[in-house]
């Protein structure tokens, strides 16, 4: 038992040794494997780090990739609705200067050149009914044919969008056949006379303003103030000839004037409904009272005083833009003129009877934009009333600059 015992206590000690050897090994162990926690954590926290960084990366890459599809398909919208709303094409805007006005061209330069023919009969019967059914005395027989072509020259200057002058300046030329039955007392004989006649018109200047620039919901409304020159050849105290069987009765020279101020003002509007462009205008007008020296056609000054009635017109009418350089209209005017007034010096003024007229006609026209600056116009219209002439033909070469 003492040998035990002895063995036991030199054991111990080693014992002890071999469990602190043990230990600080299992030590070593654990600090190491703590140590590479914590740089495994590091590492983790790196990796999350970026992976984070990456994410927001993407979305934002997303975000503006949505961002440019967002825009390109607001560009596509708005480029498919400027295709399917164009603008106006040149053929509208031909429209616009035959039966409106265009405020975006700083100047026009315009010619026309228009025919108009009249042929009037009229019967004549100068005597008196017996017994209620034989008529005793002249029956005559009269005819006036009229050709007439007008030249002009019409310039227009636009101000700003709102503002625009336009100058007007005719030359005319004028053709009238007379005939008249009672040649040598005969009722079957014709008797005829031609007088031809030519020289400036009366020149006009006119101002527009634009109210209202066509929307949505508005037309493009313009109004207008024109004030007409005496500057052509007044029919007033011009002399006549006289046939020998005195039925025929013609002037030696033609007007080409009414040798008064006349002053007019109107509105006119226009609204696109595409294809269709609608069209209308209302004007109302006014001559100024002047005094000649001369108002008969017999010999000898008769000085007196001469105004002209009040008229009042309208318009009306539909376009079609059929592509981008041609269009086609139609139209129909009126224009009521109310009796006129004259008076001999020292007389007060008296109305004519038989002086009032009505002149309405329907009327088809053309455009077509020949160049980018240069444009033809051709109009065509109808009498309806006898008023009116029988038909007109007219083209116009607008230039713009």
């Amino acid at each position: 038992m003492k040998k035990h015992a002895i063995v036991l206590l030199t054991l111990a000690p080693l014992s002890c040794l071999a469990a602190s050897a043990e230990e600080q090994a299992l030590q070593q162990q654990l600090d190491l494997l703590r140590q590479q926690l914590i740089q495994q954590n590091q590492a983790l926290h790196q990796i999350q780090a970026r992976l984070e960084a990456v994410k927001a990366s993407s979305n934002n890459a997303a975000a503006a990739t949505g961002a440019v599809a967002g825009t390109a398909g607001a560009t596509a919208a708005q480029a498919d609705t400027t295709r399917r709303t164009p603008e106006a094409g040149r053929s509208t805007e031909d429209l616009m200067i035959e039966q409106h006005n265009v405020f975006d061209r700083a100047w026009v330069l315009d010619f026309g050149l228009s025919y108009q023919h009249y042929n009037r009969k009229d019967l004549a019967l100068r005597g008196f009914l017996a017994l209620d059914a034989i008529f005793l005395g002249e029956i005559n027989l009269d005819r006036v044919r009229s050709d007439q072509w007008v030249a002009d020259l019409v310039t227009r200057y636009t101000i700003n969008d709102r503002w625009q002058l336009e100058l007007a300046v005719p030359y005319m030329m004028r053709s009238t056949n007379y005939q008249s039955t009672g040649k040598e007392n005969s009722s079957r004989d014709f008797e005829e006379e031609s007088v031809t006649d030519g020289g400036l018109g009366d020149l006009s200047l006119a101002i527009y303003y634009r109210v209202l620039a066509e929307d949505e919901n508005w037309p493009d409304l313009v109004w207008n103030l024109r004030a007409k020159a005496p500057t052509g050849k007044d029919p007033y105290g011009i002399e006549v000839d006289t046939s020998e069987s005195g039925n025929l009765i013609t002037p030696k020279e033609l007007a080409t004037g009414n040798g008064l101020w006349q002053l007019s003002t109107g509105f006119s509007l226009v609204k696109t409904l595409d294809p269709a462009i609608l069209f209308a205008n209302l004007n109302y007008g006014h001559s100024l009272k002047r005094d000649f020296n001369d108002i008969s056609y017999l010999p000898g000054n008769q000085p007196g005083s001469i105004q002209l009635g009040d008229w009042y017109e309208y318009g009306l009418g539909v376009a079609f833009a059929l592509n981008e350089r041609f269009s086609l209209s139609f139209n129909i005017n009126q224009r009521i003129t109310l009796e006129s007034e004259q008076g001999s010096e020292g007389f007060p003024m008296e109305k004519v009877t038989g002086s009032d007229a009505n002149a309405a006609s329907f009327g088809m026209g053309a455009t077509w934009a020949m160049t980018d600056k240069l444009s033809m116009a051709v109009n065509w219209s109808a009498g309806l009333t006898t008023d009116a002439p029988d038909y007109s033909i007219g083209i116009r070469f607008p230039y713009r600059f």
